[in-house]
C-alpha cells in the first residue's frame, strides 16, 4: 500500500527535553505487527450473527409478555412523529460524525496534518471491531495498525489511539457517573427487584471501569505508591494462578502507564487540541446515553421535554453500565435483555419492541455492517493496487 508523508512536529521543549520525537520514541517507533486472526474466525462471525438473532428474539418475548398486541414495523411507523424520526436520524449521524471527528482532531494535533478520510476509517473500525471482540479489545490493536499502514509510525499511531481513547474514557464515565448519581430515583419507575438489580450491577460496573483511569492518575501523582499497589495485586493474581509471569505482567502494566504518561505530554502541548477533543467527546457520550428518547419519541412511546430526556438517559446509563462486565461482542443479549426490561418503566409493547431495535441498530448493528463493508473494501483495494503494481513491474 501506497504511504503518504507525515509530518511529526517537535514541541521545542528543552528546558524538559520533552519534544514529539522523544514522546514516539518512548512509545516504539517498531514495526506494527498486524493482529493474529484466528485460522476459523469467521465461526466466531457466525455465532455472533447467531446471538444477535437470538437477542432480538429475547427482547421481542420479555417485550410482548404481558400483551397479545403485536404491531408491524410499518404500522408502529404511521402512527409515530416523523418530526421526531428526523431528529433522531441527526442525533445519530452527529454523534458518529463526532466519533469520527474526535481522530481527526488527535491526527492534527499529533501530525500537524488533517486527514479526514484516515480519521473516519479508524473511528468506524475500531467501533467495528470492539464489537466483535469480548469486553471490546480488539479495536485498539487494529486501529494502530490501520494508521500504520496508512503511513504513520509505531510511535504516532499509538499516540493517537491512545489518547482519543483516554480522553473519551474519562468523559464517558464522568457523564454517566454524572447522570446515575444525579437521577437514581428514575429506578423507582421499575419493580423492585429490577431496581435493585441495576441499581447494584450500574455501579459495579462504573466501578470496575473507573479502575483503569485511577490507577494511571496513581502511577502519574503516586508512582511509588501506585507500584507497590500493582504489586500486591499482581503477586495476589500470581498466588491464585490468575497471573502466570509475574515480572512480565508488571512490566506489561508499567509500559502501558508510560505509554498513557507520554501521550498526554503531546496533546498538553496543544491546549486548543486537548479542550476541542474534550468537548467533541462531551457532545457524542451525551448524544449516545440520550438517543433512546429521541427514538422513543419518534414512535410516539413517550412525551416530555428535557427532564424526560435526562431520565432516559440516566435509565441507559445504568442499562450500559449494568452490562459492562458481560463478556460478549458488544454485551449482546444483556443489553437487549436487561435494555428491554429497563425500558419497560417508558413504554411498552410493540413501540417498546420497535423502540430497542432500532437503538440496538444505531448503536451497535449497523456498526457491524460498516465494519464489514469497509473491511471487504480494503481487501479488494488491496487486490486491486497489487495487480497494478504487479502490471507496472511487468511493464518495466
Amino acid at each position: 500500500m501506497e504511504q503518504e508523508p507525515q509530518t511529526e512536529e517537535k514541541l521545542n521543549n528543552p528546558e524538559d527535553g520533552n519534544t514529539e520525537d522523544e514522546v514516539f520514541k518512548s512509545l516504539g517507533d517498531a514495526t506494527v505487527e498486524k493482529p493474529k486472526r484466528k485460522k476459523f474466525g469467521w465461526v466466531g462471525y457466525v455465532l455472533l450473527c447467531i446471538v444477535i438473532g437470538l437477542s432480538i428474539w429475547m427482547m421481542l418475548e420479555i417485550v410482548m409478555v404481558n400483551t397479545d398486541e403485536y404491531k408491524s414495523l410499518s404500522q408502529v411507523l404511521s402512527e409515530g412523529d416523523w418530526q421526531f424520526a428526523l431528529i433522531s436520524l441527526g442525533v445519530l449521524l452527529v454523534t458518529v460524525a463526532c466519533m469520527c471527528l474526535e481522530y481527526v482532531i488527535v491526527i492534527k494535533a499529533v501530525t500537524g496534518k488533517t486527514r479526514l478520510g484516515a480519521g473516519i476509517k479508524v473511528a468506524l473500525l475500531g467501533k467495528f471491531y470492539d464489537f466483535v471482540t469480548p469486553f471490546a479489545t480488539g479495536g485498539q490493536p487494529m486501529q494502530i495498525y490501520y494508521l500504520h499502514k496508512k503511513g504513520f509510525s509505531g510511535g504516532v499511531s499509538t499516540a493517537v489511539v491512545l489518547i482519543k481513547y483516554f480522553v473519551w474514557m474519562i468523559c464517558w464515565l464522568l457523564t454517566g457517573l454524572l447522570l446515575m448519581a444525579c437521577n437514581v430515583a428514575v429506578l423507582d419507575r421499575l419493580d423492585d427487584s429490577y431496581r435493585v438489580m441495576l441499581l447494584v450491577l450500574g455501579w459495579v460496573g462504573i466501578g470496575v471501569n473507573l479502575l483503569l483511569p485511577v490507577m494511571v492518575l496513581l502511577f502519574a501523582v503516586l508512582p511509588k505508591f501506585a507500584n507497590k499497589v500493582a504489586s500486591a495485586v499482581v503477586g495476589a493474581g500470581y498466588k491464585i494462578k490468575l497471573v502466570k509471569d509475574k515480572e512480565k505482567t508488571l512490566n506489561k502494566a508499567n509500559k502501558f502507564v508510560s505509554d498513557f504518561r507520554s501521550c498526554f505530554k503531546i496533546i498538553s502541548k496543544k491546549p486548543v487540541y486537548f479542550i476541542l477533543l474534550i468537548v467533541i467527546c462531551l457532545i457524542e457520550v451525551f448524544l449516545t446515553f440520550a438517543l433512546p428518547y429521541f427514538i422513543m419519541r419518534a414512535y410516539s412511546g413517550i412525551s416530555g421535554g428535557f427532564l424526560t430526556m435526562l431520565d432516559v438517559s440516566s435509565l441507559n446509563c445504568y442499562v450500559i453500565f449494568g452490562v459492562a462486565l458481560i463478556p460478549t461482542p458488544g454485551n449482546t443479549g444483556a443489553m437487549e435483555g436487561v435494555g428491554a426490561l429497563a425500558f419497560s418503566a417508558f413504554v411498552t409493547g410493540s413501540v417498546q419492541f420497535w423502540s430497542m431495535f432500532t437503538w440496538r441498530f444505531a448503536v451497535y448493528y449497523i456498526f457491524i455492517v460498516i465494519g464489514l463493508g469497509i473491511t471487504v473494501f480494503e481487501f479488494i483495494r488491496k487486490i486491486v493496487v497489487s495487480r497494478k503494481n504487479k502490471k507496472k513491474g511487468d511493464a518495466g
